[in-house]
């Protein structure tokens, strides 16, 4: 095979493109970014999104005194705000005036004229929109609605400014996008089969969508969703009060449920016969000796000597000290996790210590304690998940200043990398990605995963080689801002 060779005309031309790009992006991001009364955007047609600490600013024009196209003293009309959130708090609305806008540009701090508030219906006084403002205005001109999110994650909303004498206009054009000379990943249109429940980010909006980028929908908020074995329930994790601890709901988002209560649990997953919820809790001590440990709750169960079924037994694996983001083999009895002091462990569910299944190669082990303790250092290993046969366990390694997709057989043998960085842009320009959360698809046959590879969290499809890599999904990762933070969170799950 030949080798590349770069000579120094070579590399600057390489390095004069790059800025040509670089250039090129900066001449061709026109479009309003709703930053500010300067640049605001038209109010939406339809649900989006709003990223956490951001404020949006909405114009919509208002003609005041106006009947007929002829001027009325005394004849002003009202404009309705709505913001619907789906029951989310965290938003703010304020409304400015064309001249508060100007203000607004000297002095962040002048009071808005309005600030939304929930409306109650006066007939049963139940909140039938999370904020809504109603006025009028004495002069026409341009006014702004700017919706503020003070929360860490986002949060879906749909704004709808309504009057009889308010203008609002479509939506323009899209501004060109930039070719980078880095080559994009394909993107994959209706390749991907069955459906997708994700997580915005932890404690969030968990939404499910088809395989093939349609029916987005919002189902309830919470971390770590997992789908049950039929496709036909979700579980989930929640934390705030009044009640945290695991939840179980149908997959439009009804009949949810509270079925173990628990202050800190994490990433529950369904086992193979949907009877059993695996799920790690905070067990720290009040010594402050962080703990994590399995949990596995019995859904419904029979009592002996008793005819009645009773729902959510807990029993306790033993595990290491720190157990994240357990998933079962396909035999119902053991789970896999990784733990960060060992690596990828195993354990029974029903009686045995926990095993080491992979610790990075070039680690010694102290054999002589309880439970083998690692003496060099270990890469970190997070997002350990079995394949759907059991024969394989998806997860990330830190390689030096970035997160790739690896796998390795149950047993500990043939370990692979499934993800690399491109050798040439990593070692000319230092061009790094991350790629993190892998799920297997439910025959096993595909990987999704998500990557920065294009400056925010998509999702991506490969095969179990790794050579074949398209994104998916596109619609909704820019629909949706998708944010990851490297801390073992299970982002999605795929279901038939």
């Amino acid at each position: 095979m030949k080798r590349l060779r770069f000579s120094r005309t070579t590399f600057v031309v390489f390095i004069a493109m790059f800025l040509v790009s670089l250039i090129a992006s900066s001449v061709f991001a026109g479009g309003p970014t709703g930053g500010s009364p300067n640049d605001p955007l038209m109010v939406p047609t339809d649900w989006q999104n709003i990223p956490p600490n951001t404020t949006l600013w909405f114009y919509f024009d208002y003609a005041s005194d106006v009947t007929g196209g002829r001027f009325r003293p005394g004849s002003r009309t009202t404009v309705n705000i709505t913001v619907d959130t789906q029951g989310i708090e965290g938003l703010q609305l304020a409304i400015y005036t064309p001249v508060q806008g100007k203000e607004w540009l000297r002095d962040q701090t002048i009071a808005p004229v309005g600030r939304g508030t929930p409306y109650r219906s006066t007939a049963t006084g139940d909140i039938t929109r999370d904020l809504y403002w109603s006025g009028a205005f004495n002069t026409s001109g341009r006014y702004f609605a700017a919706l503020t999110n003070n929360y860490p994650v986002a949060i879906p909303f749909r704004l709808t400014v309504t009057g009889d004498t308010v203008t609002l206009y479509p939506t323009p054009l899209p501004s060109p996008t930039p070719t980078l000379l880095i080559t994009p990943t394909p993107v994959a249109v209706g390749a991907t089969q069955g459906r997708i429940v994700f997580q915005d980010a932890n404690g969030g909006v968990i939404y499910t969508v088809n395989g093939d980028g349609t029916n987005l929908t919002i189902v309830t908020r919470g971390m770590e969703p997992a789908w049950s074995p039929d496709g036909k329930q979700i579980a989930f994790a929640r934390w705030d009060a009044p009640y945290p601890g695991i939840y179980i709901a149908n997959a439009d988002g009804s009949n949810e449920r509270l079925v173990y209560g628990v202050l800190r649990a994490r990433s529950p997953r369904w086992s193979p016969d949907g009877k059993f919820i695996a799920f790690t809790q905070d067990k720290t001590t009040s010594d402050r000796n962080v703990r994590w440990k399995l949990g596995v709750i019995e859904l419904e169960h029979t009592p002996p000597g008793t005819d009645q079924v009773v729902s959510a037994r807990l029993s306790e694996p033993q595990c290491s000290a720190l157990c994240f983001v357990p998933s079962w083999s396909n035999n119902g009895a053991t789970l896999v996790y990784d733990d960060p002091q060992y690596g990828i462990m195993a354990t029974n569910v029903i009686s045995g210590p926990a095993s080491i299944v992979l610790g990075p190669s070039g680690t010694y082990f102290d054999t002589g304690a309880m439970m083998p303790r690692p003496i060099l250092h270990l890469p970190p290993i997070q997002s350990a998940m079995t394949s759907p046969n059991g024969t394989r366990i998806l997860y990330t390694l830190k390689a030096h200043d970035r997160w790739e997709l690896n796998m390795v057989n149950a047993d500990g043998t043939n370990q692979v990398a499934l993800t690399n960085p491109d050798p040439i842009m990593y070692a000319m320009i230092g061009y790094r990605f991350n790629n993190v959360a892998p799920i297997w698809s439910p025959d096993g046959k595909q990987i999704l995963f998500l990557s920065d590879r294009n400056g925010k969290w998509e999702f991506f499809l490969t095969d179990p080689s790794g050579s074949t890599i398209r994104q998916v999904l596109k619609n909704v990762s820019d629909l949706v801002p998708i944010r990851f933070d490297f801390e073992n969170e299970r982002m999605m799950d795929w279901t038939k």
